[in-house]
């Protein structure tokens, strides 16, 4: 086997790309244990990383403020050069990411063939869109090992995560016997969101059933999930108050989840819980849906207008929205309380 002694990971995408990533590093770790990988990322993405004991250090990409164009980029191209890396693999598939992994210099580069600038790396991978997100991402390092089983999320929860969140549960009179059902209903695309309606009405029928509802999400869903939690007497909106560490340890906790095609939903894979996983304008094919066993994906089949964008959009193409709206929460309850 190649000596390796040092291995960049870059991937500057969304955050769910990110927690979807941690099984790249785990199981190169476990291929070149002596190793020392760091890992580069954009700012919102250091907290899930952090605390990850395959990761030696994280090097922010911050490409939207202090790195912001060439210049920005360039500076990190001759700081990632002076690092002497071995192996550099990117996941991501943009061109700024392919210039970093060739700026740094590293024996092997590996990234997928669908890349603008796959020159820029001395092993081209194919990129498959018929498998999951975490296995194409296992395909990078195939040379290596091949072979490897499809691994869950890695998110480790320091001491302080834990203790911060098992206290804020007990000052809400939520302990170990409460049977608590988690309920992400933001995401940054609103033809990804089931209707706010429709999560007042299924945190109802959980009330009904003596579960806890509980709204998670960042800060950027603190107003809608508080909006919830008023509606639903029973409710509890923790958006905006805990850490993505702190969420992952508090879903560890809950009956199930019931999330938009979000980070939360990668978030629910990582902690094993069931996840209930609504697609509107996405679809599961393309590789970013749950696989846990217990795992259910909601959605209307047989829509010829699905899927409408790789991301999602502001607004439905068709302006019927059909994808969500014929996903009335009675039926979706029905089928989770099976």
């Amino acid at each position: 086997m190649q000596k390796i002694d040092k291995i960049l990971i870059i991937q500057t995408a969304f955050l769910g790309d990110v927690i979807l990533t941690t099984p790249l590093a785990y199981h190169l770790k476990k291929i070149y244990p002596n190793s020392s990988l760091d890992f580069l990322t954009i700012p919102n993405s250091k907290n899930i990383l952090e605390n990850n004991p395959d990761i030696k250090e994280i090097i922010i990409f911050d490409k939207r403020g202090e790195d912001k164009g060439i210049s920005g980029l360039l500076k990190l191209g001759k700081k990632l050069h002076t690092r002497h890396y071995d192996l550099c693999i990117t996941p991501h598939r943009s061109m700024r990411s392919a210039y970093l992994t060739y700026a740094t210099g590293a024996a092997i580069r590996i990234g997928f063939d669908r890349n603008a600038m796959k020159y820029a790396f001395t092993d081209i991978v194919k990129y498959r869109p018929d498998l999951h997100e975490v296995e194409r991402n296992l395909k990078l390092i195939s040379a290596f090992q091949n072979g490897i089983k499809i691994t869950r999320p890695f998110i480790y929860p320091t001491a302080e995560d834990k203790n911060f969140v098992d206290l804020m549960l007990k000052d809400k009179n939520i302990n170990q016997k409460s049977r608590i059902f988690a309920l992400a209903p933001g995401s940054v695309w609103p033809t990804k969101r089931w209707p706010e309606a429709y999560y007042e009405k299924f945190s109802v029928m959980l009330a009904g059933d003596n579960y806890i509802p509980v709204f998670v999400g960042g800060p950027e869903d603190r107003t809608l999930c508080t909006g919830l939690e008023k509606k639903c007497p029973q409710a509890i909106s923790l958006a905006g108050s805990l850490s993505l560490r702190q969420t992952a340890y508090f879903l560890s906790k809950c009956a199930g989840l019931i999330t938009n095609d979000s980070a939360p939903l990668h978030l629910g894979l990582a902690a094993q819980i069931p996840v209930y996983a609504i697609f509107g304008a996405t679809i599961p094919e393309f590789g970013f849906a749950p696989f846990g066993a217990s795992d259910k994906i909601l959605e209307v089949p047989h829509l010829a207008c699905r899927p409408c964008g790789i991301h999602g959009g502001k607004k439905c193409p068709t302006k019927t929205f059909d994808c969500m709206l014929k996903l009335n929460p009675e039926q979706v309850y029905r089928q989770i309380m099976k």
